[in-house]
């Protein structure tokens, strides 16, 4: 019986795993892979170019707008209008304030020995602003210009030699009355 029993043990292992892989053959059978005949055709290629679907507007898409709008206009700002921090941001004026200061333009302020420490770029801006602020008193009154002061006193001058000329020819006394009009100014 011990005998007979294994035999018919095996005979059941072995029935068992063929009907196992007859089930799997169906099942791979019956799936196809979705090539069958019956699988729907997408819409999508029925549908007319560019023509789309009406949009319903909903509350919340403006703001969305807005906010993503100033947001990345606010980065731009920070991106763009952050100041200039690297070294050769203050290195190159510097160096251009100690070159001219050593050269000869600098005349009375030319310096031949340079302090370790000391920023020369602030004498040149100084000087710079100096020279802004007298244009600027110039540009507000041109009538003041010293160049046309000059020019006046020099025509003031020549008039006056032709009265003084004028009043030794006529006479002594109006010679006089211009000067003392000269000396009222």
């Amino acid at each position: 019986m011990v005998l007979r029993r294994s035999t018919t043990v095996s005979t059941a292992t072995r029935r068992g795993a063929v009907q196992h892989q007859q089930q799997q053959r169906q099942s791979v059978v019956k799936r196809n892979l979705g090539s069958d005949a019956s699988t729907p055709v997408p819409q999508s290629q029925n549908a007319e170019l560019w023509s789309g679907h009406t949009v319903k507007k909903e509350g919340w898409e403006e703001y969305i707008y807005f906010y993503y709008t100033v947001g990345l206009l606010l980065q731009m700002a920070v991106v763009f209008g952050a100041p200039e921090t690297s070294i050769e941001s203050w290195a190159r004026p510097e160096a251009k304030a100690r070159l001219y200061l050593a050269s000869a333009e600098a005349g009375d302020k030319q310096v031949t020995e340079f302090v370790f420490g000391q920023h020369y770029q602030g004498l040149m801006k100084k000087e710079q602003t100096e020279l802004w602020s007298k244009f600027a008193e110039r540009a507000i009154n041109p009538g003041e210009d010293d160049d046309d002061d000059d020019d006046d006193d020099d025509d003031e001058d020549d008039d006056d030699d032709e009265e003084e000329e004028e009043g030794e020819e006529g006479g002594g006394e109006e010679g006089d009355d211009d000067d003392d009009d000269d000396d009222d100014e």
